[in-house]
């Protein structure tokens, strides 16, 4: 088993669950993709590293993708071949990158348009290149874009409390915490009240927009886009599942850790498999004369 592979599994992630559906090739490729991602994200993350630490080993996958020097064994050849082969345009990957690195010394974000162009570097630039290896075209980078919004927010009013306490990092913009009179500190000491809620779900209704734009972007694209870009698809349907979760339960991000189990996934899958197949339009029963009561035919 391939390094990439043996960290994707690992991972266990929404992503990796959804890759299945991919053709052998397509899935090796986004398998590679994907530990790329988890990499970089670890290295800012796991515990152990000095910030000094972290913003070298952040500079030598630029290196290794820009294919500047020559990758060591295992994932970092696995990468390299990936970018190669695929003649991957880095910017995005360059994009993650320095993403991430923001989060070696966070800082909150003063407004939406912070939020964004943080979701943007972490999420959308993600989304553009997972479209371009499972296969979609450049009319797809829209979608890519709105969908990768639309799923960072949800983790991000997921993991308030995570992140607040592993790493205290806080994500929610602070012209929005001023609007509802939420502080850190409330954060900080877990407080759940109205305002918190209110908080909460105002950010909610921007990933609701995301994820509708995102939807709206793939019922334009061709067959092949959208077949392309079942896994994604896939994934929006899990995300969205778990931001109604929270929406139903008031957003009790203190107490759980909202996630949707692995047969619901499967499911989703399925969906998101049978969305792209045109189906036959089928007549409403209002257009079905024998299922009229005796009266309205009698009347006509």
């Amino acid at each position: 088993m391939s390094e990439s592979d043996t960290i994707t599994r690992n991972a266990k992630s929404n992503l990796a669950f959804t890759l299945m559906d991919l053709p052998e090739e397509k899935r090796i490729h986004m398998a590679q993709f994907y530990a790329f991602c988890r990499i970089v994200d670890d290295i800012v993350d796991e515990p152990g590293m000095s910030p000094e630490e972290r913003h070298t080993a952040l500079n030598r996958w630029i290196d290794i993708i820009s294919l500047r020097i020559n990758a060591n064994d295992g994932i970092e050849t696995e990468v390299q071949k990936l970018v190669s082969d695929l003649q991957l345009d880095i910017a995005p990957m360059l994009e993650l990158i320095e993403g991430c690195r923001g989060d070696i010394s966070p800082q909150q974000p003063a407004n939406r348009e912070e939020l964004l162009a943080y979701a943007y570097k972490v999420a959308a630039c993600v989304g553009i290149t997972s479209a371009t290896v499972m296969g979609a075209s450049p009319a797809a980078k829209d979608y890519a874009i709105a969908l990768g919004y639309a799923l960072q927010l949800v983790n991000i009013l997921r993991d308030v409390a995570e992140d607040c306490r592993k790493y205290n990092r806080f994500y929610l913009p602070a012209d929005d915490m001023a609007l509802f009179g939420v502080t850190q500190d409330d954060i900080r000491e877990q407080h759940y009240n109205y305002r918190m809620r209110q908080l909460l779900a105002y950010e909610a209704a921007l990933a609701e927009k995301y994820f509708g734009d995102a939807e709206e972007y793939y019922q334009q694209l061709s067959v092949d886009d959208r077949n392309a870009l079942i896994p994604a698809q896939a994934m929006s349907l899990i995300y969205h599942t778990i931001l109604a979760k929270m929406q139903t339960d008031e957003y009790r991000v203190f107490e759980r850790r909202y996630s949707v189990n692995n047969f619901r996934k499967l499911w989703f899958l399925l969906r998101a498999r049978l969305g792209t197949v045109n189906m036959p339009s089928i007549p409403s029963l209002a257009d079905w004369s024998f299922f009229r009561n005796d009266e309205t035919s009698q009347q006509k």
